[in-house]
């Protein structure tokens, strides 16, 4: 297949390569393997990293290599998560792939470009989330095994507050596809991770959180893939 011809049929094979991964898990869960459910997590990671390093070669960009190491290794390590040591151990790997996003992002923020009323409705957005996202952390305090746990649950949820807001700066201000994929990218992992939460600690009864987690995983990567396509086509359209 030609260059020209992958840019515009790679989302056929992502959306088929998703359907794959979702149906697997919904599979796996439903037979209760759930050594084999949250492994599945760690591999869907590490075969997008795969598929990114094939294509971009030794162009990729390093916080998509970190995010995707981090995050698949943090999702390795839940497969003992009922040791203290190996939850803790999950939870800083989490955190520091949040850190990998934020990276990619901060950079693009400029005071400057903030609009008065721009900057009240995403303090009210900011104080209305972050209240939210602080009472379903507390919630889960007496489920941790550990304080550093618990800690670092904290530490991911304020990077999570922090990359929605500056996810949603980043598409106001360049409003072009890739910050919209940016966008979409964030808000679908935030939720994947507060519906991972929901359906492991049991905190609503049924499997459909556990299974919207999944989706809103796989999807988020979807995003993350088109975004840093979208991204290396853009590089190649200004160096012809």
């Amino acid at each position: 297949m030609s260059e020209k011809n992958f840019f515009r049929n790679y989302k056929v094979g992502l959306g088929i390569l998703a359907i794959c991964f979702i149906s697997a898990s919904i599979i796996i869960h439903a037979f209760h393997n759930y050594f084999l459910f949250r492994l599945l997590r760690g591999i869907i990671c590490y075969t997008t990293l795969a598929y990114l390093l094939i294509i971009h070669r030794k162009n990729i960009q390093k916080w998509l290599i970190g995010f995707l190491f981090f995050y698949g290794a943090s999702s390795i390590t839940t497969l003992w998560y009922e040791n203290g040591i190996m939850a803790s151990t999950s939870m800083i790997l989490n955190f520091i792939a949040f850190l990998m996003l934020l990276w990619f992002i901060i950079p693009k923020f400029k005071i400057e470009n903030l609009t008065k009323t721009f900057t009240l409705l995403f303090i009210l957005m900011i104080l209305v989330n972050g209240y939210l996202f602080i009472q379903f952390i507390e919630l889960m305090e007496d489920m941790t095994l550990n304080y550093t746990q618990y800690i670092f649950m904290m530490l991911s949820a304020f990077c999570g507050i922090l990359l929605g807001f500056l996810a949603l700066f980043y598409n106001h201000f360049y409003n072009t596809k890739r910050s919209m994929a940016f966008l979409l990218l964030i808000f679908l992992l935030i939720f994947s991770e507060i519906f991972r939460g929901i359906g492991y600690y049991n905190l609503v009864n049924g499997f459909a959180f556990v299974y919207l987690a999944r989706i809103f995983l796989v999807l988020a990567l979807y995003f993350l893939v088109h975004f840093s396509l979208l991204d290396l086509k853009n590089l190649k359209s200004h160096s012809e």
